[in-house]
């Protein structure tokens, strides 16, 4: 039985963003009578006509799907139909692996759910884990898969145009449903109205290749920050640029000592505030804040030997991983768990 749930994807707006992303890798997208989803070995991705598919259906969660299959098959698969993929019992961990990639890739915008397939595999779609990467013994093969797939997707040529189209996808569908359900495409609530993802002190370029601009909030304990675009407006976890004079996180109880080395100017320019132990040299603390910061009425922070600060102080960049760990910290930013618990894209 068909189903007649319309997919917000199905719009000629994301059908166009796929198309596009399609051709800037090196494939071209048709529309067919005969098919569901195929490829041929030759750089042509056949997608069914609308009035074959179901209404939850639509081209960009398709074509995305066959991009992820290319993806995890590797590079040998791009001249082989489907990817050398049949529908038989071997390839079901394949399969698996690919719908894997797929939910990874798209979690990053929110899109997750709405990127879902439509056939038999749904339920185990469903069932992924929050981190798709991660398994139930007997599905070890389709997590190795994925795991490797993930990572030459990630240091690839193709990320770029793929994680384009997912962000415009998301602004699309956020621009679709009103204020009311919007979000940024990185699948949080909207932030302040008058601002972007470029006025935002997390915003940040970066990544393997070309630097691309991503979000410093969204970033895993390890690794780089999700694809955004500084034209994407604020969202609910945006904050000013960081004025360090009205922070001080890195100097108040964020961290628990400065550690200098025996080379470092400031223990013969700052004896005063010097503590060894042992072999290790370390800035002097007053409570649980550094005794070189100057605190005025609990609002403003400035260092008293500014001039002669340490190497590790000097080394310490403003918005960047550890400036934000600080402010975790301190709780001036959200932690990575209240930002789970933020509104997402459905």
């Amino acid at each position: 039985m068909k189903r007649d749930s319309q997919s917000p994807l199905a719009t000629p707006a994301i059908d166009e963003i796929w198309r596009r992303a399609a051709a800037t890798i090196g494939f071209t997208v048709a529309r067919t009578q005969d098919a569901y989803a195929t490829s041929d070995g030759r750089g042509g991705i056949a997608i069914g006509a609308t009035n074959t598919l179901d209404g939850d259906d639509a081209l960009a969660q398709l074509v995305f799907h066959e991009l992820c299959h290319a993806i995890t098959e590797g590079e040998a698969s791009l001249g082989q139909p489907d990817w050398g993929l049949d529908n038989v019992p071997e390839h079901v961990a394949r399969e698996h692996a690919c719908l894997r990639v797929q939910a990874r890739v798209s979690d990053r915008f929110g899109l997750r759910a709405v990127m879902a397939p439509t056939t038999p595999y749904r339920e185990y779609y469903a069932a992924l884990p929050a981190d798709p990467l991660h398994g139930a013994a007997g599905d070890g093969d389709a997590v190795a898969r994925a795991i490797a797939a993930c990572a030459r997707f990630d240091a690839s040529a193709w990320r770029a145009p793929i994680e384009q189209a997912l962000s415009e996808t998301a602004a699309v569908i956020g621009n679709a449903e009103g204020d009311a359900g919007a979000a940024h495409p990185l699948g949080f609530a909207l932030g302040p109205a008058a601002e972007t993802c470029g006025t935002c002190a997390w915003a940040y370029d970066g990544g393997r290749g070309v630097a691309v601009t991503r979000c410093r909030q969204s970033a895993p304990a390890n690794g780089e920050g999700a694809r955004t675009a500084r034209s994407h407006p604020a969202c609910a976890h945006w904050e000013p640029i960081v004025d360090c004079r009205t922070c001080g996180a890195c100097c108040r109880e964020a961290y628990h000592s400065v550690t200098v080395s025996v080379r470092d100017p400031v223990i013969w320019q700052e004896p005063d505030l010097i503590v060894r132990h042992g072999p290790r040299f370390e800035i002097r603390r007053e409570g649980s804040r550094c005794a070189a910061l100057n605190v005025v009425a609990g609002r403003s922070y400035t260092c008293a030997i500014y001039e002669n600060r340490p190497r590790p102080c000097r080394e310490f960049a403003a918005a960047w991983r550890h400036c934000l760990d600080a402010r975790r910290r301190v709780g001036l930013s959200p932690t990575p768990a209240e930002r789970a618990t933020s509104p997402r894209a459905p």
